[in-house]
């Protein structure tokens, strides 16, 4: 038997995307979900802080041949151990081909005996709202990604959606108490002017609310309803790059420059900052270096730099050159001007960049 499953035992079976938690006695938090073969979740996670939190994956089939058939169940244990004292933050992504995403955040904190403690987070992890009361009406689906929200309106194409859109519908489900909701199902015919609705949000404390009706109401429709249409209405939403990833745009003083960025786990994890403005120093007469605040990712290399290119130095500083130099950095991407232009951006005096998503406001 597995490390971690004999946990089971202290927790009822859980179904699909529900979660079972658990402590074990030394101390380590485990957080276990039942799947199963040929197109079941499959769970991955993230932790913020590394160096305060470590994580394995274990799958469990139950004694069973491990080359199973399809449908075959099988547990997914995560096991959490504490490094250090300290809280940070866990997120899980369950995938799945068949089913929608099953995210959860999670705030880990480590005591001083190295006791581990998650608490989930309530936060939005899927949204759908259909409402047909007006002439011109817009369907809104919003999934949780591992860089961020995305939004399909009338099911068109995803776009990016901010932050502080999704934290404004979550204060709308909070203030209006949208859980009360969850199991109506009304319909009244021959009303005049009347509206169809149906509004299903998962969040990702495991809460699914589920309504819909047909000129029948839940308590406080309206004034709920009107508020989410009205912060839809007016999110910043900004355009997905070919790999389906939030864009990135890069200004330098001001002025916004084209930007490739490389597909690598560093420039996921810079997306995961934004937006950032870096304060940079000239270094060297061929480059400009400056602090992004935390260290990440990185896969260093020898590298010899051109004029344009963006790198990482020492996984907490980004670089950006316009000469060359001969180093171990991690790629990100490259500015694409000519180098009479970088020189004229970088080679003037100390600048400020700004790193943010690429994003445009309304639809």
């Amino acid at each position: 038997m597995k490390r971690g499953f004999s946990l089971l035992l202290a927790v009822l079976l859980c179904i699909g995307a529900t979660v079972c938690a658990a402590e074990s006695a030394d101390a380590q938090a485990v957080l276990t979900f039942l799947s199963f073969e040929g197109g079941g979740y499959v769970y991955s996670f993230e932790i913020e802080d590394p160096s305060i939190l470590s994580g394995t994956a274990e799958w469990d089939y139950g004694g069973s041949d491990p080359e199973v058939e399809d449908g075959a169940s099988y547990a997914e244990v995560l096991t959490f151990t504490g490094l250090k004292p300290g809280t940070t933050s866990v997120a899980v992504y369950g995938r799945s081909p068949n089913l929608e995403n099953d995210d959860a955040v999670y705030t880990a904190t480590v005591d001083e005996a190295l006791h581990v403690t998650l608490t989930a987070q309530r936060a939005i992890s899927t949204f759908f709202l259909y409402r047909s009361g007006k002439i011109d009406y817009d369907t809104y689906r919003i999934t949780h990604e591992q860089d961020g929200y995305r939004v399909s309106v009338n099911d068109g194409e995803e776009q990016a959606i901010d932050g502080a859109s999704m934290d404004s519908l979550m204060r709308v489900v909070e203030d209006y108490d949208l859980a009360r909701w969850d199991g109506f199902s009304e319909s009244k015919i021959g009303v005049p002017d009347g509206e169809d609705f149906w509004l299903e949000i998962r969040l990702m404390d495991g809460t699914h609310i589920l309504a819909r009706g047909t000129n029948a109401y839940p308590e406080d429709y309206f004034p709920a309803m009107d508020a989410m249409e009205e912060i839809l209405g007016s999110a910043e939403t900004g355009g997905l790059d070919e790999r389906g990833e939030s864009a990135m745009r890069l200004t330098i003083d001001g002025t916004e420059v084209p930007v490739t960025w490389e597909e690598n786990a560093s420039v996921a994890a810079l997306r995961e900052l934004l937006p950032l403005t870096i304060h940079m120093s000239m270094y060297g007469g061929f480059e400009q270096v400056g602090p992004i605040g935390r260290t990440i990712a990185r896969d260093d290399a020898q590298t010899t730099t051109a004029s344009g290119d963006i790198v990482l130095y020492s996984g907490n500083q980004i670089v950006i050159f316009y000469g060359s130099n001969a180093w171990a950095y991690t790629r990100l991407g490259h500015v694409d001007l000519p180098t009479d232009e970088m020189e004229r951006l970088l080679g003037n005096g100390n600048v400020t960049i700004a790193i943010e998503e690429a994003r445009q406001t309304g639809r």
